[in-house]
């Protein structure tokens, strides 16, 4: 693509982005002296020996779009940004020979100091790699385009699709944000996802001879019994009677589940009470055995608690998602927190909890 059109994909892109984002970005332009907003009497930069872009005087949206168009370094900055970012949804998976499909994609070298105009397609073509301790990213960019029918709007987005190969758990994780509905068909918005997993998965076993396997997640569902700060917050039930439910905590402090939650707590508040009645302890026991374990849960929603509580990590589990044998993870948007540090967490997390259930099958 030209690198005049990749600009304006770039800039595009950008500014869809929340102003939280765009905040953060600006910041690190400032940082990593891109830019700046300091000027002396005589009107020059303060920025000794580096190229700068004068920002100040404009509106959070005209610096970023400033510093796109008249800094490479901030272009290289926002592509390598794009491996670091938080995004809201991931599937992750195993393979029978991790290290062969691990040293394949290492053959494909980061990119140094070049825009990604030529690695720019409708499809999955060709990655950009990045490295860094313990993970090595492939980023595949995908171009949408499209006019809104009433305004006549263009609307450009650079799409990336990352795929993270998690080196101390021998994981493959694909990493992906929302694509807005001004760039799919009725037909392709409710596929769009699973179509984009399919796309990759089968780029997988032809580029890399790699048979992915999801990683079964079914064990997240006990995670919060043995782990006290894990905490359940919500979850969809496919009841052994053939209802459903869905359960929320809602503004509990104490992350009770209704019903469930607060029939267990009935339970173990009275134990007194109830051994003197065995027959109708054993009935209620026997009653929250069926519905905790007999159920299937379609989704789960865990919560990693912080003691600031505005850095707690919201993140829900769809199992099966789209009848699919994989779990999408999503990744529920924070005020404060951002980066892939949460996302690595919870893979993390999954990395050294996998095998403690023993009903987990590997």
């Amino acid at each position: 693509m030209q690198l005049n059109n990749y600009l304006e994909y770039l800039e595009k892109t950008v500014m869809a982005y929340s102003d939280k984002v765009k905040r953060h970005l600006v910041k690190q332009f400032i940082q990593h002296g891109i830019a700046t907003k300091q000027t002396d009497t005589s009107g020059q930069l303060y920025i000794e020996g580096l190229e700068t872009v004068d920002i100040s005087e404009k509106t959070l949206s005209e610096q970023l779009v400033t510093c796109i168009h008249q800094s490479k370094r901030a272009g290289y900055a926002l592509e390598k940004w794009e491996f670091l970012k938080d995004y809201k949804y991931s599937v992750i998976f195993t393979c029978d020979d991790f290290s062969s499909t691990l040293k394949r994609a290492k053959e494909i070298l980061p990119l140094k100091d070049t825009y990604e105009n030529d690695y720019l397609y409708t499809s999955f073509v060709k990655p950009v790699a990045y490295s860094m301790d313990g993970y090595y990213f492939l980023k595949f960019n995908l171009a949408y385009a499209a006019i809104h029918p009433l305004t006549q709007e263009e609307f450009l987005t650079k799409y990336p699709f990352l795929v993270v190969f998690h080196e101390k758990g021998e994981l493959i994780e694909f990493r992906f944000d929302i694509l807005k509905r001004v760039f799919l068909s009725d037909k392709k918005e409710p596929t769009i996802y699973s179509n984009l997993i399919a796309e990759m998965s089968d780029y997988f076993k032809e580029h890399f001879e790699c048979d992915l396997i999801p990683l079964n997640l079914d064990f997240m569902v006990n995670v919060c019994k043995r782990d006290e700060n894990v905490k359940l917050i919500a979850q969809s039930m496919k009841l052994p009677n053939g209802g459903n439910a869905q359960l929320d905590v809602g503004n509990h402090q104490e992350y009770i589940l209704p019903f469930i939650g607060e029939l267990r707590s009935l339970l173990n508040d009275n134990q007194a009470e109830l051994e003197k009645v065995p027959d109708f302890r054993e009935a209620l026991e026997q009653f929250m055995f069926e519905m905790e374990e007999m159920s299937d849960y379609p989704w789960i929603e865990l919560l990693w608690e912080n003691e600031i509580k505005t850095r707690s990590n919201r993140v829900k589990f769809v199992f099966n998602y789209m009848n699919k044998s994989y779990c999408l993870i999503q990744y529920y948007y924070s005020n404060v927190l951002i980066g892939m540090e949460r996302m690595n967490y919870v893979i993390e997390y999954i990395v050294n909890h996998r095998n403690d259930d023993t009903t987990q099958n590997e």
